[in-house]
């Protein structure tokens, strides 16, 4: 194997183990996020006694689509979509982590 090859390989690997840390859902940072949901919607998504509240009730491609809803505005809130526009991909990612340990 010549150096090109070593390089090629040990580059495609860095790529690799860099996109899969990237998209892979971060319980911790989904917590974190989490904290400006806790007024509306209980500390650990258990609602707060109004309709619909309860976000850990839902499954997770449940969450994710309602979240990307909001976002996108094919679901309207005013308050949700406040929240969610300044949320990337990842950061719903890892929401959805969070509160499918709930």
């Amino acid at each position: 194997m010549n150096k090109t090859n070593v390089s090629f390989i040990f580059i495609s690997i860095c790529l690799l183990l860099l996109v899969s840390k990237t998209f892979a859902a971060d319980v911790d940072e989904g917590r974190r996020t989490a904290t400006q949901c806790a007024v509306c919607h209980g500390i650990y998504g258990e609602g707060n006694g109004a309709p619909k509240s309860c976000i850990a009730c839902l499954d997770e491609d449940k969450f994710k689509k309602h979240i990307t809803d909001f976002k996108s505005g094919a679901r309207k809130n005013v308050m949700m979509e406040r929240f969610v526009k300044y949320l990337t991909d990842q950061d719903i990612e890892n929401l959805v982590a969070y509160y499918s340990t709930k």
